[in-house]
């Protein structure tokens, strides 16, 4: 699973199902292929889960999510009030064709591994 498929399942779960924190979230990707291949495949879940939570946080934080994150000892709760309207525009590009590929073009042109800031940064590119 890639950091733009994880990120495009996220935007999608929050807009269509708008779960109320990450818990939800996590639960409402488990109704994804990617997910369940995922699970079923030998790798360990607590990836999946920290990827999942350290691009719901980028996204809070570079505005295309509005939620709160609280940092505690051993925990981090994020709580989700749904897309922005800059969410909703991203995630529309998110669902055009091809737009991979041209979100790994910029990012290879750049110089830049793909990551949940990179990822803003080029499908901003291609939005703006």
């Amino acid at each position: 699973m890639t950091s733009f498929d994880i990120y495009k399942m996220i935007l999608e779960i929050i807009s269509e199902k708008n779960p109320k924190d990450f818990q939800e979230l996590l639960d409402a990707s488990q109704s994804y292929q990617i997910v369940k291949d995922y699970i079923a495949s030998d790798n360990p879940n607590q990836f999946l889960i920290d990827d999942m939570q350290n691009s719901t946080i980028s996204m809070i934080n570079d505005g295309l999510v509005s939620g709160i994150i609280s940092p505690l000892k051993y925990v981090t709760l994020i709580k989700l009030n749904g897309l922005t309207i800059e969410g909703f525009q991203y995630l529309k590009k998110l669902r055009e064709k091809n737009i991979e590929q041209q979100v790994k073009n910029i990012l290879e042109n750049d110089g830049l591994v793909m990551n949940p800031k990179t990822l803003t940064k080029a499908l901003s590119e291609l939005i703006f």
